[in-house]
């Protein structure tokens, strides 16, 4: 089964991209004249994903006036005719179903807690795609990453399935990396690294966090412990824990991955899709 569901993380507070994150969140900087966001939900329509579900921190309202409409703002555009406007806020809107659920300071913290509070919405007989909300796999062409991700998923017959990049040594250290056994035409999780930073990395094969999981692979956020130290939960632990008995195939992306998380990666996927609108203009 196909997902047609997703739930997008985006109630992080963008510190490495302080001080901007303070009033903008960062899932809606700018790439080109879109937000970032908007590159992760273009790519999970394409890909058939019809509800989309932001977890968002409370009083967040950007994306909400981004995906479902701000009335003063609209009401602002008919005063002074622009339709073209209108006519380009109506189909984001369009896109897909989106709805949003808050995550509180008390919910806790760390990437198993946005799912662990969408669980409710999600219906446990279907697959789900999970996903960060401000970096994407882009393809010049314009085809899907999200859609290869499933295709992964349906052809394994896991249970789960998580995307993977391969870098150089020398980048490896601000990611973690993902340690795999071959079964047949797909390798298979079998643990993330414990320390991202660590010199001694089990793979060049790294985590850029987008999955589908299965109902029952989900299941396994209830149960994960905050670390010592940071306090995070970590949804790669559950993902982990769930890899010993259900399987979650190896998805190797192969368009070119933009991380917008600090200054120096936004600037370079606004390079990059400059770069390839330029071309296309041409």
């Amino acid at each position: 089964m196909k997902p047609t569901t997703a739930v997008i993380f985006a109630a992080g507070t963008g510190s490495r991209m302080f001080p901007v994150t303070s009033a903008v969140q960062k899932e809606l900087l700018p790439i080109g004249n879109r937000p970032v966001v908007d590159y992760i939900v273009a790519d999970l329509v394409a890909a058939g994903i019809k509800r989309i579900i932001f977890v968002i921190r409370p009083g967040q309202n950007g994306l909400k006036d981004y995906y479902v409409g701000n009335a003063d703002l609209e009401q602002r555009l008919k005063l002074l005719g622009k339709t073209a406007d209108l006519a380009m806020l109506d189909a984001i809107h369009r896109q897909a179903a989106f709805e949003f659920v808050e995550h509180p300071v008390s919910a806790g913290y760390g990437t198993a807690i946005p799912l662990l509070l969408a669980l409710p919405l999600l219906n446990p007989e279907e697959p789900v795609v999970v996903c960060g909300g401000d970096d994407f796999v882009w393809h010049t062409d314009g085809s899907s990453e999200m859609s290869r991700l499933i295709e992964t998923f349906v052809s394994s017959g896991g249970e789960g399935a998580v995307t993977a990049i391969e870098l150089p040594p020398a980048q490896i250290g601000a990611y973690h990396t993902i340690s795999t056994k071959k079964n047949g035409q797909y390798d298979y999780l079998v643990d993330f690294s414990s320390d991202a930073h660590s010199k001694a990395a089990v793979s060049n094969l790294v985590n850029i966090s987008k999955y589908v999981l299965n109902g029952p692979l989900r299941e396994y956020v209830k149960s994960v412990q905050p670390q010592a130290g940071s306090g995070e939960s970590f949804i790669t632990d559950a993902i982990t824990t769930g890899a010993k008995t259900h399987p979650v195939a190896i998805h190797r992306a192969s368009g070119e991955y933009l991380d917008t998380g600090n200054p120096e990666s936004w600037f370079r996927a606004n390079q990059v899709i400059a770069e390839a609108s330029a071309k296309k203009a041409r």
